[in-house]
C-alpha cells in the first residue's frame, strides 16, 4: 500500500524478466495516477511527483489484485 493525501492506495512489486523490461518495478492503480495530476496534466504537489517517480506503471483498479503473470503479460503490452 502507498499512502498519499490521506488515502491507501494499492501497489505490487513485480519481478519482470522480459527483453523489454527487466527487474523489479512497482505498479499501481489508475486512481493514484489520478490523484497524482491535476485535469491540466501537472503534479498537483512535489510529493505527487515524488510518488509518482517512484511507479512504474499504473493498471486498472480492479487489475491490481489479477495473477503477477497476468500483470506481467498487461504491462509488456502497455510498453510494447
Amino acid at each position: 500500500m502507498l499512502r498519499f493525501e490521506g488515502e491507501d492506495y494499492p501497489t505490487r512489486l513485480i519481478a519482470f524478466d522480459l527483453p523489454e523490461i527487466s527487474g523489479k518495478h512497482l505498479i499501481s492503480v489508475d486512481s493514484l495516477d489520478v490523484a497524482l495530476m491535476t485535469k491540466d496534466g501537472c503534479y498537483v504537489s512535489e510529493e505527487a511527483r515524488a510518488v509518482d517517480e517512484k511507479i512504474f506503471v499504473y493498471v486498472p483498479d480492479k487489475m491490481i489484485d489479477a495473477e503477477e503473470n497476468t500483470l506481467i503479460q498487461y504491462v509488456k503490452e502497455m510498453v510494447a
